[in-house]
């Protein structure tokens, strides 16, 4: 048996984790971070697969927010490369979505006149700049105050599946312009060669600053006396580590917290509210292989399918996710409903039929590459936007990050690492250093 010491453990190295380890080593705290895979970074990291760089999440990145502010702590090299405009497609054409008056672009594509754009658009004017709807309504209830047209309804859905996870008669409308009116980032990017290149520049700061990340190592239990978190069991490399710490942050999700800590350890409260508010957001992602760009846009076009809401080449801005002479096409979507249980085969094979319907000739142009449902323990966001856990637990000393706690509005990376600021900026209140 081997015993360990820090001022603070953290449970998992995905963007949750280590966002919250690099603020903490940064103000001074002694910080071991725990991943069980060989791996870090969680659902953004990479795949090495027949010459591609695959992402296990996530592609794009926010620049110059509280993802950068968390690189910028370490001193840890933030690289990735501008994404172009957004896109929308209508009946098999591409068109810009501009950065100013882009909605209405995309409305006004779809709308059977002025009229009812106008219509539409008076709407999300009220909404944003006077009062926004209440969460007693969907946002497809909300859409269809104004307009009657399918297409437009379609249209907020491809906006809300790719970035949500969850479709527009399940999210409130309420939550959609929270979203809207959260703060957002300068610019979305892709790191050059792949997402886990970028986390490994993270952990590379967190260990020069003194912190630690063990990959490979599996917390077994986390250890709470007197109703306090007071460390964690691990193994590693087949031998027991007992880690005392001073305070456990876990970016496992609520649920694998509450396994690990004990359900006897949690309030009655806790439990109810884990039991009827998580819902965890699938989501559904391809990849493929072509010789020339089967998407001309790096960053999302938006689709107004029935489970593909998604679809871009990555490898226009960044040639290194694919071998020389190659693209990477990602795509994705939600299944029709994002409560289980799922028909895994049947969705996989519906996305993957709608998008050849919207890449002429895929068959000949592109070999599949991939198809992964993210479900369950491992899932598109451990709970819907608005359907979140608080940070804190009823466990002194015990926190979550992640998207299972998202802070209001925020959705994403920056939501995983919005609330590691969050969780960091109470420890740093709460506990000594040292």
């Amino acid at each position: 048996m081997t015993r360990e010491s820090c001022d603070v453990l953290v449970i998992g190295s995905g963007i949750g984790g280590l966002s919250a380890a690099a603020l903490l080593v940064a103000s001074g705290y002694k910080t071991i971070v725990v991943e069980k895979s060989p791996r870090i970074g969680g659902r953004y990291s990479t795949i090495d697969h027949k010459g591609f760089k695959i992402t296990t999440g996530a592609i794009e990145i926010e620049m110059g927010g509280v993802i950068q502010k968390v690189f910028d702590a370490v001193d840890a090299k933030f690289e990735a490369t501008v994404a172009s405009t957004f896109k929308y497609r209508i009946d098999g054409r591409d068109y810009d979505m501009p950065a100013k008056g882009g909605m209405r672009a995309f409305i006004s594509a779809l709308a059977e006149n002025e009229e009812e754009t106008n219509r539409v658009m008076g709407g999300m004017k009220k909404a944003l700049a006077w009062q926004e709807p209440a969460d007693n309504i969907s946002l497809r209830q909300w859409v269809q105050q104004y307009t009657e047209n399918e297409r437009i309804a379609r249209a907020f859905w491809a906006l809300v599946s790719p970035t949500h996870f969850v479709n527009d008669d399940e999210l409130s409308a309420g939550k959609f312009f929270a979203y809207l009116k959260a703060p957002k980032a300068s610019a979305v990017g892709i790191a050059p060669r792949g997402p886990l290149e970028l986390m490994e520049s993270l952990r590379k700061g967190i260990e020069a600053r003194g912190g630690q990340v063990w990959t490979q190592s599996q917390v077994t239990k986390i250890v709470v006396e007197d109703g306090k978190a007071v460390g964690a069991a691990v193994k590693r490399d087949g031998e027991s580590v007992d880690i005392a710490a001073k305070a456990v942050i876990s970016n496992a999700g609520p649920r694998k917290t509450v396994d690990l800590a004990g359900a006897d350890n949690f309030d009655r409260w806790y439990l109810n509210l884990m039991k009827d508010t998580l819902h965890p957001a699938p989501f559904i992602a391809v990849h493929a292989a072509s010789d020339e760009p089967l998407v001309d846009c790096d960053s999302i076009v938006f689709v107004l399918g029935r489970r593909l809401s998604c679809m871009n080449t990555p490898s226009i801005a960044c040639p290194e996710l694919a071998p020389k002479g190659k693209h990477l096409l990602m795509a994705g979507g939600t299944p029709l409903s994002s409560l289980p249980p799922y028909d895994v085969q049947a969705d996989k094979e519906q996305i993957v039929a709608e998008l050849k319907q919207e890449i002429p000739d895929f068959d000949k142009r592109a070999e599949l590459l991939m198809v992964s449902y993210f479900r369950g323990d491992v899932p598109g966001y451990h709970s819907w936007p608005g359907l979140d856990m608080p940070q804190k637990t009823p466990i002194l000393n015990l926190y979550n990050v992640g998207d299972g706690v998202k802070p209001a509005g925020w959705i994403g990376l920056p939501a995983c690492a919005k609330s590691a600021e969050m969780v960091v900026e109470d420890i740093k209140w709460r506990v000594k250093l040292g």
